[in-house]
């Protein structure tokens, strides 16, 4: 081979080396402020001294996100995180030996095995990660309750939706926070750390405050939790201008006009209460209700979904098309709707209503509805219906005015423990649980009842419902404790416990389930709702009449038959 030759084929072959090695190592801004925001969050909750306090670590975000538009390269941003960890020092170090048995689904660290090339980079972060040394500046729990607070996320006071760097500060101090510190993260659809960089791409784009603003919605949306509701007032005003001067309820896959709120309007349109909308925009109504409110509201499971039934049509048009079922025929139609309107003449279907807190049904069965009822009323109640064959709790509400004791008082032989409640721990970041609150020393709240030979030894029939939810659930799971308690309705909200509220750095309220409800048995109640004996099944011909109760009255009489 001529020499020359060679050593040329030699030069090529080493400059396509050199480009692919390049090429290899040239890094997108994505990539960039998703690892420095990695970084920067463990530190965050690992650091001694950050976690202390000491500075300023929503500045210190800002400012070095904005040195990252320089760097090209992987090793350029490695070297780039060894300065910045390096220029923090770490006080103190202490490496926990754990004996206890810890709940660890949500330990998600295996980011850091990028930097494995980079030795002193590498071994620091799993030196950090792995620290028990933490301060309670950023999370604390809550004296009694144990309730995450975190009590000095006050917002960035330069806060301007339109630097780019707040933006991702507004993300991040959200995006950490659940990682860290949200015991229900392994139950989301999609894991977190996985949707990172789709999150980044999507504030980075922000060219405007409404899209800034649904880039926060579609954020909070992704816990998959009833208790994170956020819908700013410019999206609500810029999305859903007008709406619908009718009520809807969704019956399987099918809306049923409930009730016309201007008797005017609705004759306008031609609806009537009765009427069967079956499709909107020529999308069925499954559909768009997964696609247009399904990706503006969080929720636990498909049933809580069907509360914001009515937002289907919502909308920034002042008409909607809808193809509408009356006596087998459908007509494709567009229904109008309005900014305001007013509600004059109203008109409903004729829906079987209990209106009394409580009171005998059917022969021999009782009722109790828990909405308003008083804990005097619910007594005389118990008192009432001591030899009647069941008693039907209707639990498809919030409960006001009474506590769960004021209920099992009654239907519990003795004291019991009715949930096993999992929770964060402050210094142990991404660690969860299972304990019981500091107040337990003085009445434990996760059990319930009392010693009563006496107690309700009929039927008891708990009904449910998507409007079930947070502390109703909680009353629900101790209700369902007693020892003839029969479950009936549908799947519950999903979200049990109380709420913890993270203050963004744009001072908005983010809210989560603090805390992760199981049954003594294990079973967890997070996103799955309560467990439910028997389902009903409503259809649009029997919906009016309430199939809750009359299951109810059924399963009741079923077994005051079997015993005779």
């Amino acid at each position: 081979m001529n020499t020359k030759f060679g050593f040329a084929i030699i030069l090529s072959l080493c400059s396509i080396i050199q480009m692919i090695s390049q090429e290899k190592s040239t890094i997108s801004c994505i990539e960039k402020y998703k690892q420095f925001g990695l970084v920067w969050g463990l530190m965050k909750y690992h650091h001694s001294e950050v976690s202390k306090g000491t500075y300023n670590w929503d500045q210190t975000f800002v400012e070095n996100v904005d040195k990252l538009e320089g760097i090209d390269t992987q090793e350029k941003l490695n070297e780039f995180l060894l300065n910045f960890v390096l220029s923090i020092k770490v006080s103190k170090i202490k490496i926990a030996s754990d004996t206890e048995d810890f709940f660890k689904k949500n330990v998600d660290y295996d980011w850091i095995e990028m930097y494995s090339a980079n030795n002193e980079l590498y071994l620091y972060l799993k030196q950090l990660k792995d620290n028990t040394s933490i301060s309670d500046y950023y999370v604390s729990n809550q004296s009694l309750s144990k309730i995450p607070i975190f009590k000095n996320e006050k917002g960035f006071k330069s806060f301007d939706y339109r630097n780019k760097s707040h933006r991702l500060l507004e993300l991040l101090s959200f995006w950490n926070a659940i990682q860290y510190h949200y015991v229900n993260k392994y139950l989301m659809d999609k894991n977190w750390l996985s949707q990172l960089e789709y999150f980044i791409d999507d504030f980075s784009k922000c060219s405007s405050q409404l899209e800034f603003e649904l880039a926060k919605t579609k954020l909070i949306v992704s816990l998959n939790d009833s208790h994170s509701y956020y819908i700013s007032k410019l999206a609500n005003d810029s999305l859903f201008t007008y709406k619908p001067p009718f009520g809807v309820r969704l019956v399987n896959d099918t809306l049923v006009v409930t009730n016309i709120h201007n008797k005017k309007l609705g004759e306008k349109d031609d609806l009537k209460p009765g009427d069967l909308i079956v499709k909107i925009n020529d999308t069925d109504i499954k559909t768009v209700l997964n696609e247009k409110v399904g990706t503006m509201i969080s929720c636990s499971n498909g049933s809580f979904l069907k509360k914001w039934a009515r937002w289907l049509f919502f909308s920034k048009e002042d008409s909607i098309k809808v193809n509408v079922k009356r006596k087998d025929i459908i007509i494709t139609k567009y229904l109008h709707l309005y900014n305001t309107y007013e509600v004059k003449d109203y008109a409903s279907l004729p829906f079987f209503i209990i209106e009394k807190k409580w009171q005998l049904i059917d022969d021999n069965i009782g009722y109790i509805n828990l909405k308003t009822i008083s804990k005097e009323e619910i007594q005389k109640a118990f008192e009432e219906f001591s030899n009647t064959d069941g008693i039907i709790i209707d639990l498809r509400n919030y409960p006001k005015n009474v506590s769960l004791n004021d209920v099992t008082k009654h239907t519990y032989p003795d004291k019991k423990e009715f949930i096993k409640v999992l929770f964060a721990m402050p210094n142990r970041p991404s660690i969860g649980k299972f304990e019981k609150p500091i107040i337990s020393a003085l009445i434990d709240p996760f059990k319930s009842g009392s010693e009563n030979s006496n107690y309700y030894k009929g039927k008891i029939i708990l009904l449910v419902d998507h409007t079930t939810q947070s502390m109703a659930e909680f009353t629900g799971m101790g209700i369902q404790a007693s020892p003839t308690c029969i479950t009936v309705g549908e799947t519950t909200a999903g979200s049990v416990m109380n709420i913890a509220t993270f203050i963004m750095p744009d001072g908005t309220e983010a809210q989560f389930t603090s805390m992760g409800a199981f049954y003594p048995d294990g079973t967890g109640v997070q996103r799955k709702g309560l467990k439910i004996d028997y389902y009903v099944n409503e259809n649009t011909s029997n919906f009016t009449k309430d199939q809750y109760i009359i299951k109810g009255i059924e399963l009741i009489k079923s077994t005051k038959n079997k015993e005779n």
